[in-house]
């Protein structure tokens, strides 16, 4: 790997731990998602933020407000899904 795309690899993966840690913060306060389990929680939010990423946005806390957005609407949609079938 050349020394450009291993900064830009390290630079990307600086960012998501960084966009990480804030979202982290939120989600595990946060009443309708803490009680998921946090493995699946870690799983989701570093899909989001690497999907964010790869669209090309590097403010930090942009990526994390989006990736706790899709994560509630994702854990939302499931425990609806969950409630409607069991009627």
């Amino acid at each position: 790997m050349d020394q450009f795309l291993l900064e830009q690899v390290q630079t990307t993966d600086a960012i998501v731990s960084v966009a990480f840690d804030k979202a982290w913060r939120f989600v595990e306060k946060d009443p309708l998602l803490a009680h998921n389990p946090k493995t699946v929680l870690h799983s989701r939010l570093h899909t989001f933020l690497e999907s964010s990423i790869r669209k090309g946005e590097r403010n930090t806390l942009n990526l994390a407000n989006d990736a706790i957005r899709s994560l509630r609407a994702e854990l939302a949609l499931s425990a609806e899904q969950c409630t409607s079938t069991a009627i």
